[in-house]
């Protein structure tokens, strides 16, 4: 029994420079993502929901993925701001811990889902321009985005019984009661893996490189004269599936971390040691940066691949500074007349 528990918890590491350091980067991420993640997506949600968007089906993908991170990024900051000590309550102590995992959990599996989905629609008006009108329609992508969220509420409804969160003893997110079957348990985070993130992913990636196949077709029929607006499709085709990589690799180390984490809890739920709980403080920071900065700068990609949207945007800011000008003259104006009375 020493050999297993010196295993588990070997004396000779110590993590304290480590779990400092991933406590600074968390803390500067998660105010990273307060600053500029949550404006971002109200501002993308502002943007998408104007009269031009509207008409495009695309755009209520946009505005879904907006809203599902936008639910993501405010648990992450209320985690932040417990751990800044500026919110004394922990939201897993006001909903049960397994409704605040699938808070925080289902709106990322949404996101990826969603973003699939919308990855083939543009490969279906790539492959099929003519009948794109016809097949993807604005009742057809509202169906599809209700009904794949119904499906992932389905999904993350048993949660709700299989966490719970205790102060002194969660080492990660939550804790699993002891009368759940461990095979349930088990099989969660592969199915999270396969199903809502490879998956997706490859779909992703499959319509990218549509996308970069279809410019080089049209490069090679042109003989290089292309037009301003195609080398702009073009280049952005090119960074979308650079996007698109860098967005899965920062997803992926969520799943290892979730399959390496309840492995270790169903195996060594009963021993405990300062090792092992700087271990997971340390993969906890990781995985809320990890989540923080995925999440927060699909916003500014965007703004950066879409010169309509970068034009829109311009329009929306100067829109507000205009509303914010008059809106001070009106204030100024009663104390004129106030003073002149006087």
């Amino acid at each position: 029994m020493n050999n297993t528990t010196s295993s588990i918890c070997p004396s000779i590491l110590n993590y304290n420079s480590a779990i400092h350091i991933s406590y600074i980067i968390w803390r500067i991420c998660g105010l990273l993502c307060i600053l500029f993640g949550i404006p971002g997506h109200v501002f993308s949600i502002i943007i998408t929901t104007n009269k031009v968007y509207r008409k495009q089906p695309v755009s209520l993908y946009f505005i879904a993925i907006a809203i599902c991170e936008l639910i993501f990024l405010f648990g992450v900051s209320w985690l932040w701001c417990v751990d800044m000590s500026l919110i004394k309550i922990d939201p897993r102590q006001i909903f049960s811990c397994g409704i605040f995992y699938s808070l925080l959990i289902g709106p990322t599996i949404l996101s990826n889902l969603y973003l699939a989905s919308m990855s083939i629609d543009r490969s279906v008006m790539i492959l099929y321009p003519a009948r794109y009108r016809a097949l993807i329609t604005r009742r057809h992508v509202l169906i599809r985005i209700c009904v794949i969220l119904i499906i992932i509420i389905i999904v993350m409804i048993p949660h709700h019984f299989y966490y719970y969160y205790d102060k002194k003893t969660t080492l990660f997110l939550c804790e699993f009661h002891d009368f759940i079957d461990r095979w349930r348990i088990r099989l969660w985070p592969f199915i999270h893996a396969i199903l809502f993130v490879s998956i997706p992913s490859l779909i992703t990636y499959i319509s990218s490189i549509i996308l970069i196949h279809n410019r080089c077709k049209h490069r090679r029929v042109t003989k290089n004269h292309l037009s301003e607006n195609a080398r702009r499709i073009e280049r952005n085709s090119i960074l979308i599936l650079f996007v698109t990589i860098a967005i899965s690799f920062s997803i992926f180390p969520h799943v290892i971390l979730e399959i390496f984490t309840v492995h270790d809890r169903l195996y060594n739920h009963d021993q405990y040691c300062s090792t092992r709980w700087k271990t997971y403080k340390i993969l906890l920071n990781w995985f809320l940066t990890l989540g923080a900065l995925n999440y927060s700068f699909k916003f500014y990609i965007r703004l950066v691949i879409s010169k309509i949207f970068r034009k829109d945007f311009l329009q929306l800011i100067a829109c507000l500074a205009l509303r914010r000008i008059k809106t001070n003259e009106q204030q100024i104006i009663p104390l004129k007349t106030r003073t002149i009375q006087i």
